[in-house]
């Protein structure tokens, strides 16, 4: 019942990203995000009012198609509104940013309880301050709106690779988060020591993201998406020896950030090489991967470990990156065969 519960906002984003291109490019992009918001208030008042457990299917898979709007408008403005030669810098801060949300929005619930109503009025609340900006900012969709909107299956027949990089992290997120506790007790890690290394991995990503845009814009895209995704390897593979010794802290801070490293990298080639109505299209497309991640990453180590034991979790999360690093090396270490514009 949880599972299935869990899954419905994974296939609401997955569902919405076809239709976006065109609703953004129809509607605009401030008027879509006020009526998500909308849509987002409404169903988690829903949640807390609805008489039984029933009734949060549907609102979980409208609120996965509403979160999954917001997040693809978020980031095409992000990209859009970047230049390319701080794209990786601007891709690498907004990342960390979401970390930071991702991290906080677990701790509320010790500090709240589930009952009553503080919870969800401190989650609309949240929404309603996101949108304080649009208040202030003057949003342009010129750069959306062209006569030809950009096409999601049109970028996903384009962008394979590019779409799988950020498959790999969205995989690796939902397995990671799933099973590293329990990684860690079958290990013989007391389940409170586990749950805090998995915590301080965090701090890798709001740490670390920024200083591998700056990498990227200084460097080279190529060189550092081959860099993360080997390292993503390695230091995944080493957590069957470290698991046990003090090493396992900063393994995992190292681990968490260049496993996220190759989507900032990923971000930041879309940005580069897709403009205008494409990069909607490409948002809507990288937002789809995340409902990807959800839906079938535990399945598939769930399935590993019961076969092979529970090390088979970090070759698990080891196999994902080294699929990419294969496809990286057949495109010569673009993530993009070639540069498409307009």
């Amino acid at each position: 019942m949880i599972g299935a519960n869990t899954a419905m906002g994974p296939i609401g984003i997955l569902l919405a990203g076809p239709l976006l291109p065109r609703l953004i490019g129809n509607i605009g992009s401030r008027r879509i995000v006020y009526f998500v918001a909308i849509i987002l208030i409404v169903a988690l008042l829903a949640m807390k009012l609805a008489p039984s457990i029933w009734w949060w299917f549907p609102l979980r898979l409208i609120f996965g198609i509403a979160a999954g709007t917001l997040f693809t408008v978020s980031e095409a403005w992000v990209l859009t509104f970047s230049s390319d030669g701080n794209r990786g810098r601007i891709m690498g801060l907004y990342t960390s940013v979401l970390a930071v949300t991702f991290s906080v929005g677990p701790l509320i619930i010790p500090w709240t309880g589930i009952d009553g109503w503080t919870p969800w009025l401190i989650a609309i609340v949240c929404i309603l301050v996101a949108l304080l900006p649009l208040a202030f900012v003057k949003v342009s969709d010129d750069a959306f709106k062209q006569e030809k909107h950009g096409s999601f299956f049109r970028f996903v027949r384009r962008a394979p690779l590019l779409l799988f990089a950020v498959c790999a992290a969205t995989l690796f997120d939902n397995v990671f988060i799933s099973f590293f506790t329990i990684f860690g007790l079958r290990n013989g890690v007391e389940l409170d020591v586990a749950s805090r290394i998995l915590g301080f991995g965090i701090i890798g990503n709001v740490v670390l993201f920024y200083p591998m845009g700056w990498l990227a814009d200084h460097w080279s895209r190529r060189g550092v998406v081959i860099l993360t995704a080997c390292s993503t390897i390695v230091l995944s593979l080493s957590l069957i020896w470290l698991i046990n010794t003090p090493f396992i802290w900063i393994t995992v801070v190292l681990l968490s950030a260049s496993a996220f490293g190759v989507y900032v990298v990923a971000l930041t080639t879309m940005g580069d090489t897709f403009k205008g109505p494409d990069v909607v299209a490409g948002s809507a497309a990288f937002a789809a991967m995340w409902g990807v991640g959800g839906l079938v990453g535990p399945p598939i180590a769930g399935i590993a470990i019961d076969t092979f034991g529970i090390n088979a979790m970090p070759v698990t999360l080891a196999s994902f990156y080294v699929i990419l690093l294969i496809g990286l090396i057949r495109n010569r270490g673009h993530l993009v065969r070639q540069p498409v514009h307009g």
